[in-house]
């Protein structure tokens, strides 16, 4: 969308680019809408919320009659990605305020005893629920809650509520008849997705700094790395990287053609659900085989896919187990994961594929769709020396030329940020503040050997965080945050972009750890 375009529609809204008078260091406002902005019923935080007429934001998010629209929408409305409340709790874990430090702990008490208010479970594996980590070992990793350390992930988005049963934001209706399992509108994403439980690990740890050390191997936080971590360590494929998901995990995406429209994308989600809805299963001769037990293909995809990304956070993850233990069997993990990130590096175009994907008994790259956080988050988390010892002095800086060449929105004054993919015309805020980290760390590294490019990476640094401030808005009397995004669009990995109403937890809480200088990959 052109900008011309975003910003008329931003006046039409009684919204105006930096609204926010943003100034330079801690913003207090950043921080106070963090503190405020979550549930009063459990105190987890909201990874969302819309500004300006509430009705009217939700109006403009899908369609109002669709199994999709609505899923979406209770997830603005109510949801909480694990990802986001870890970068949440990282921000309120280094205030120095102890009600702060409170709240920052708040979800490791509620993953580590497994429930949320309605949700008697939001922990996975075997044991009444289908997930299965290792199907030669099936029983290894658990639901059942009273076995502590054995347990599996934590679903990748819950209703910060804990509330099972749903209103739709745009227009109040609490049923549609096309909606999965039970016709009333009520919570439907139950993914143990690995890459956000790497986050999980990640933010338990930076919390876990706050306690004496020999507290520390009888904490909830250390636990639950340790427990979350040992799950982790049942998906590692052979080829060293850590599968996506747990067998029984459902993808929705199987065949959705991702260059179609928002219409045409919704009509045909909505189409499958309502088939799986009605009893629908593939024929036979498409079930899998794994272990004893025989798996439809929407259950499998994810345990045969591998996440470049889900890599790198586990990476960062491994090592500050390592760093905290001492233990060789986190170096181990780490170096398999470092032989599955060299196994997808495309040395034609210098970046790293998006994944891998299990396809007639081999692993194949994803060569498509471009990923532009599994770029800034390899330059981040390897680090560029490593990378370039790798594949040759000045890859590192080359992969980020690539990434901004395909993914770079430019103003009138220079590079504004990137998007999530191939495209020039969508800003991730979230996405652009990892690779602010990214060339941050190139312009350290280079700053002797390569001054040039150092200078290059300072000024991009500079010119992205200053661009990013367009989304940056007051919600209330000394409440402020961030945009998701600048424009409402499919995302190839499989969920859409907000418009500029909608507010973020992980742009804010990333950009505020932006400014403060932690780097959340590292302790």
């Amino acid at each position: 969308m052109p900008l011309l375009i975003i910003s008329l529609f931003l006046m039409s809204t009684g919204l105006c680019w930096g609204q926010g008078e943003k100034s330079i260091g801690l913003d207090q406002k950043l921080i106070n809408w963090m503190r405020e902005h979550k549930s009063p019923v459990t105190g987890m935080p909201f990874s969302f919320e819309p500004l300006g007429t509430r009705q009217d934001v939700f109006k403009g998010v899908g369609l109002e009659y669709s199994t999709t629209g609505i899923i979406e929408r209770t997830i603005i409305d109510q949801g909480i990605s694990i990802y986001d409340a870890a970068l949440w709790q990282m921000v309120l874990g280094q205030t120095g305020d102890q009600q702060d430090l409170a709240m920052a702990l708040r979800p490791i008490e509620y993953y580590w005893e497994g429930s949320l208010n309605e949700f008697f479970n939001i922990r996975s594996g075997s044991d009444n629920q289908i997930f299965i980590y290792d199907p030669n070992h099936p029983k290894a990793v658990t639901s059942d809650l009273s076995k502590k350390g054995q347990r599996g992930f934590v679903f990748r988005i819950i209703n910060a509520n804990g509330q099972y049963c749903s209103t739709d934001p745009a227009d109040g209706k609490t049923r549609y008849e096309d909606y999965p399992n039970d016709p009333r509108i009520h919570w439907e994403d139950w993914k143990p997705i690995a890459g956000e439980n790497a986050w999980v690990v990640m933010a338990a740890l930076h919390l876990l700094k706050h306690q004496p050390s020999a507290q520390w191997p009888s904490s909830s936080e250390f636990r639950l790395a340790q427990e979350l971590t040992r799950a982790a360590s049942y998906l590692q494929a052979d080829n060293g990287g850590i599968r996506m998901a747990p067998l029984g995990t459902y993808y929705h995406l199987m065949d959705i053609p991702s260059d179609a429209s928002e219409e045409k994308i919704t009509q045909a989600l909505d189409h499958r659900a309502k088939m799986f809805n009605h009893g629908y299963s593939f024929p036979h001769q498409y079930l899998k085989r794994f272990g004893s037990i025989d798996y439809q293909p929407y259950h499998t995809w994810y345990y045969e896919e591998i996440s470049t990304e889900n890599n790198l956070s586990w990476y960062a993850a491994l090592r500050m187990m390592y760093q905290l233990t001492g233990q060789s069997k986190y170096l181990v993990a780490m170096g398999r994961i470092e032989d599955y990130i060299k196994s997808v590096w495309d040395p034609k175009e210098k970046v790293f594929y998006q994944g891998a994907h299990f396809k007639e008994g081999a692993w194949v790259p994803n060569k498509d769709p471009f990923a532009v956080d599994v770029q800034d988050w390899a330059i981040a988390v390897l680090g560029p020396e490593k990378i370039d010892e790798w594949f040759g002095e000045g890859t590192a800086y080359g992969i980020w030329r690539s990434t901004r060449t395909f993914s770079g929105v430019y103003g009138p004054d220079g590079l504004q940020g990137v998007g999530f993919t191939k495209e020039n015309d969508r800003v991730s805020i979230e996405w652009t503040a990892g690779a602010i980290l990214a060339v941050r760390k190139l312009a350290v590294y280079y700053a002797s050997t390569h001054p040039d490019w150092s200078q290059e990476a300072n000024h991009d640094e500079t010119s992205m965080r200053t661009g990013v401030d367009r989304y940056y808005f007051n919600v209330r009397p000394g409440e402020a945050a961030y945009s998701y995004s600048s424009i409402r669009r499919w995302i190839p990995f499989g969920w859409f972009s907000h418009k500029v109403p909608i507010l973020s937890l992980a742009s804010t809480a990333w950009l505020v750890l932006i400014d403060e200088n932690i780097d959340p990959f590292e302790l």
